[in-house]
């Protein structure tokens, strides 16, 4: 059985009831696939455990015709509705789907009145003033209607580093069990941990390429075999991702690794540096300039001391000052993720999560944390069915219980506020300030200016009762932009308000940047890398934000999470005496 988590299956279904409807399918059928989406993306348990025990269709809003959809999903990744679905209707209606705005009631409308099947006739619309005549339509509407093709396309053009990089560690994990190799990694943006990458790069030791390449370019993934040549071959996944594969001896490995991680900027000032020694590096080694005799470049550390210098982890590769604190031997000590001792922004049933608060902090504790923070949503998000002031002291004492009973690990009571629109917070002061740990989020009104979002977060900030400031710019990689903020005023807030930013691990967040963390660093802000987890398998998860920390040059110090449990509480005690 393939694995298909609920989540892919959910959006499956969903997208089968988008395009019911643009096609003008049965209002009941159409409902009945957004009520199994919902109600499988809510599951505790994965969906295909279920459809083993044959459980599936105890769970309310789902029939036998979803239980058969869904066992299809697990089994294939598609459904035979949505294969039909993808026959009759253009392609193009469902990328139209993911601009910010646009249901499938507006497709439908533009579809059946202009004939619109595609991104680009809907810009070009948009852009003659047809959209505006529209029912329900107006001038406002189709300017924001351009304004959200804009950002897409913006988006669009890299693909995330938590999409991307399961894709690559599974090509790995397969090119690595052949015999005849001896090392293989990725390289590229992707192993320096940049947020979005354009394509994946494979890199092979081994003395014959053959076998790898054979293998290469029949994964099961693999769509499309773009390039293949001796040693360098370029395929396309199934799911649009490009890889590129180059076999190499190992002689050479360590260069060629170095060279195609870069960054260009990087690799250029490391190469400047062995010219003024008479060196020279290319992705095959290390040679002398004058004799052309070989020096080195099995490993990348070989690279390194050639030019005079320590070993630089991927992530720092940006030349931003990089190089010039190796030479002085003040590279940072980066964070790593074994250094983390607790996640700090969990979500249970008592809100929007799939368990309940018992098992997630016996899941935690499992995990070897030393603590873990309970924050479900507060009720100013209405979505998520959050706690008013009242469910938050009672589930406060039934978190007490629960450290009581599971032993061995710090429960902290928590809550992530909503930040309202002028500043306030959605719970009273005197509640929050009851609370372990308070972390304050903005989760509407993403269209204000800067200015407005701007003093509305410092606002909150300065309550004096919240210790974290979550998901600092709102964004969704490939989904949403950032919204309007002035980051560094946000940042001198909290250094004066005693208040931690969170870098959200989320592989769809992963906010703050890797940039806003050096500059937390430099303002002596503390950074909580947090999984944001709304169910089990997600707690915990916590690489991608380590990655973007590393990025940031931070170090456990400057990571709040890293401290034990003690340094934590008085932290916290300089501001809530």
């Amino acid at each position: 059985m393939a694995q298909h988590d609920n989540k892919t299956v959910a959006e499956i279904l969903a997208r089968v009831a988008d395009l019911m409807e643009i096609r003008g399918d049965n209002a009941f059928r159409v409902r009945a696939f957004r009520r199994a989406s919902q109600a499988i993306e809510n599951l505790a348990e994965p969906v295909s455990s279920m459809l083993e025990a044959k459980t599936l269709s105890d769970i309310p809003g789902i029939g036998a015709g979803a239980v058969a959809r869904a066992s299809q999903i697990v089994e294939s990744g598609t459904c035979d509705d949505l294969v039909q679905l993808e026959k009759d209707l253009p392609k193009g209606l469902f990328e139209m789907l993911r601009i910010g705005g646009l249901g499938p009631k507006k497709v439908k409308l533009f579809y059946d009145e202009l004939g619109i099947a595609d991104l680009d006739a809907l810009e070009t619309a948009a852009r003659a003033g047809h959209l505006a005549a529209l029912p329900r339509m107006g001038a406002k509407s189709q300017a924001k209607i351009l304004d959200e093709i804009e950002a897409f396309r913006r988006r669009s053009g890299r693909i995330p580093l938590g999409v991307a990089l399961p894709q690559g560690h599974a090509i790995v994990e397969v090119l690595r069990a052949l015999p005849g190799t001896e090392r293989v990694d990725l390289a590229g943006s992707c192993r320096r941990g940049r947020e979005t990458i354009g394509d994946l790069d494979v890199l092979v030791a081994a003395d014959e390429s053959q076998e790898a390449m054979d293998c290469f370019v029949n994964l099961p993934a693999v769509a499309e075999v773009m390039l293949r040549g001796d040693t360098k071959c370029s395929v396309r996944l199934d799911s649009g991702l490009q890889v590129d594969l180059r076999v190499l001896e190992p002689a050479s490995f360590g260069a060629a690794l170095h060279y195609f991680t870069g960054s260009k900027h990087h690799n250029i000032a490391v190469r400047d540096r062995a010219k003024r020694k008479g060196l020279r590096i290319s992705e095959y080694g290390v040679f002398c300039e004058s004799t052309n005799e070989r020096l080195g470049g099995a490993s990348e550390e070989e690279i390194f001391a050639a030019v005079g210098l320590p070993f630089i982890p991927p992530e720092l590769r940006e030349n931003r000052g990089e190089i010039e604190a190796a030479e002085a031997q003040k590279l940072p000590r980066l964070l790593e993720a074994g250094d983390l001792r607790g996640d700090m922004h969990l979500h249970t049933t008592d809100s929007d999560g799939k368990a309940d608060a018992v098992t997630m902090v016996r899941h935690a504790k499992s995990l070897g944390f030393d603590y873990v923070a309970i924050t479900d949503h507060s009720f100013g998000l209405p979505v998520t069915q959050g706690l008013d002031a009242a469910g938050l002291v009672a589930q406060r004492e039934r978190l007490r219980r629960i450290q009581e009973e599971v032993g061995g690990i710090e429960v902290l009571a928590g809550v992530e506020a909503e930040i309202l629109a002028d500043g306030s917070l959605d719970l009273p002061v005197d509640v929050l300030r009851e609370q372990d740990w308070v972390i304050a989020s903005v989760h509407s009104g993403f269209s204000m200016g800067s200015e407005e979002m701007t003093a509305r977060v410092i606002a909150a900030l300065d309550s004096g009762v919240v210790d974290c400031l979550g998901h600092p710019t709102g964004r969704l990689l490939g989904e949403r932009d950032a919204y309007a903020i002035d980051l560094e005023a946000v940042l001198q807030a909290a250094s004066r308000a005693h208040v931690a930013m969170e870098l959200n691990a989320a592989p769809s967040r992963l906010d703050l940047n890797a940039n806003t963390c050096r500059r937390a660093r430099e303002v002596g802000v503390p950074v909580v890398i947090s999984s944001d987890a709304h169910a089990l398998e997600q707690l915990g998860a916590l690489e991608l934000g380590v990655t973007t920390a590393r990025r940031g040059w931070l170090e456990s110090k400057h990571v709040l999470n890293s401290w034990s449990y003690e340094q934590i509480q008085a932290w916290r005690a300089q501001r809530l005496p």
